[in-house]
């Protein structure tokens, strides 16, 4: 074997050896960051440093305000229960997913659809419950698929989850055609419905309010991925958005609230604090200035990922009804 040829022997087997690797992480970083029942993302080693030496009584206090929320708006959904004002859901996504969500009923035409978070369920937005139903509105809480009680094998990221919101209000307009609806999602849930006001949604949907939302799927996981594995992006996140195309159905690349903000004509309020230790402050004003008028944004110097509403109850919830009620019929 003359040296030539042992030159070209060796970059291929490099070159081999590169690609089985790639695929092996791209294949791994799909698994945590979106498969169902996997190991998922915790920010704890970034809330910690990022929430160092600040006053530890806010923090207790955002904890009784939630506690406080929670106690309440459960006592109010277990009576809506008993008083048979409650109806389990279950309808069938674009691409056949089985979903299922709970609707609170109210009387009235209002409707807020309720959307959680990154590895969470419907009943951790319960503590919403008490607010929005004082309002005169519908309470319809989604688990978002590969979440709860929903099926699914992987998370969208909000991307998938766009067309599951569409789905949903056109499942609420079936039923009740004189429909007013709020969208509410908070952090992956405020990405999905940023991401499901650049469809073609129902016109019975007036207006949205975002909570924590980030601009894109691939900006998120360039962060999350230098966090988690001190590593760039590239090739890594290239090698797991060619997986996650292939098992999930979507790009991380193409799943981008921004771009969908900019085919959107729905008015939104956009929501976020500056202490967020988890989705950057600066991406709220990316998407706010991506969207369209009318528009409102509303953010707090204190506060970590989502829990604007906890340090102020008030005035969260004074400013969400505010602009709401500039789009909702009566």
């Amino acid at each position: 074997m003359n040296k030539h040829t042992k030159l070209l022997l060796t970059a291929g087997l490099i070159t081999a050896g590169s690609i089985a690797f790639l695929a092996a992480a791209g294949n791994y970083y799909v698994n945590v960051a979106i498969r169902r029942g996997k190991k998922k993302y915790s920010n704890e080693k970034r809330k910690k440093n990022k929430n160092s030496g600040r006053d530890i009584s806010a923090f207790k206090g955002m904890a009784l305000t939630h506690a406080a929320m929670k106690k309440e708006s459960e006592a109010l959904l277990e009576s809506l229960k008993e008083q048979k004002l409650y109806e389990e859901l279950t309808i069938s996504a674009s691409d056949s997913v089985n979903l299922y969500g709970e609707l609170y009923k109210n009387n009235s035409h209002k409707y807020v659809v309720i959307v959680h978070g990154y590895n969470c369920t419907l009943a951790d937005m319960y503590p919403y419950a008490s607010e929005f139903y004082k309002k005169g509105y519908n309470l319809l809480f989604i688990d978002m698929r590969a979440h709860g009680k929903s099926g699914g094998e992987y998370i969208g990221m909000g991307w998938l989850e766009r067309l599951d919101i569409k789905k949903w209000c056109e499942t609420i307009c079936q039923t009740d055609p004189e429909a007013n609806i709020l969208l509410f999602g908070q952090s992956m849930g405020a990405a999905a419905v940023m991401m499901a006001c650049g469809e073609d949604l129902p016109v019975n949907v007036k207006c949205a309010v975002e909570d924590s939302g980030y601009t894109s799927v691939s900006a998120m996981y360039k962060i999350l991925m230098k966090e988690a594995y001190h590593l760039p992006s590239f090739p890594l996140l290239n090698a797991a958005d060619v997986v996650a195309k292939r098992r999930a159905g979507y790009s991380f690349y193409g799943a981008d609230a921004v771009a969908q903000l900019k085919r959107s004509d729905m008015p939104m309020l956009f929501i976020h604090a500056e202490g967020d230790s988890f989705v950057p402050f600066e991406m709220v004003h990316a998407l706010y200035d991506a969207a369209p008028e009318p528009k409102e944004i509303y953010t707090i110097p204190e506060g970590d990922h989502i829990c604007a509403c906890f340090c102020d109850k008030e005035e969260y919830f004074r400013r969400v009804f505010a602009f709401a009620d500039k789009y909702m019929d009566p």
